[in-house]
């Protein structure tokens, strides 16, 4: 086990601990301040030994997040509304995701990759959401109409993933789209 800590850590690894990281802000265990840190810790690491520090005092129950819920549309349209879920990764191949997440509570964050080839993902917030745009865009659109800091305690959206030749557009407000 102690030669497991100096064993080189995968992005996904690293993922995976910002997933825990995410749940624990989420729950209350961690101030968004905290979460910050950790979080540009994590990143920095080399090896798992180097990420336990920043994961151990949230306990086991913390290491038990869902996987991401997968959305696919290839030459067509997927219309989904995740429920219970800190990680959606969406793919649109000249298709379009539309994801409903209108529902989300007060405080509730999820983390959305948003890969888009030729196609197009949309995304519907509440009015109170906070987004947040990480992406990036390879002659393709990104979009957010919508208040980036709309409210303290509000939902936490972040967007992530790489547009080619198509675009990603995030709304506020009632989801009139379909």
């Amino acid at each position: 086990m102690a030669g497991d800590l100096a064993i080189r850590l995968s992005d996904e690894e690293r993922m995976d601990a910002i997933r825990v990281l995410d749940a624990a802000v989420g729950d209350g265990r961690i101030t968004w301040d905290e979460h910050t840190e950790r979080t540009e810790l994590v990143w920095a690491a080399k090896t798992r030994g180097d990420v336990r520090p920043q994961l151990a005092d949230l306990g086991p129950v913390a290491a038990q997040t869902a996987p991401p819920q997968r959305v696919v549309a290839t030459i067509s349209k997927v219309v989904r509304a995740p429920e219970a879920t800190r990680e959606v990764r969406a793919k649109a191949t000249f298709g379009a995701v539309v994801l409903n997440l209108a529902g989300m509570r007060p405080g509730e964050q999820i983390r959305i990759t948003a890969d888009a080839f030729c196609g197009k993902v949309m995304v519907f917030v509440p009015d109170n959401a906070t987004v947040i745009d990480e992406g990036t865009a390879v002659m393709g659109k990104r979009s957010v109409f919508c208040a980036s800091d709309a409210a303290a305690g509000g939902p936490v959206v972040r967007i992530g993933g790489r547009v080619t030749m198509g675009n990603i557009k995030v709304f506020a407000g009632e989801t009139r789209y379909w």
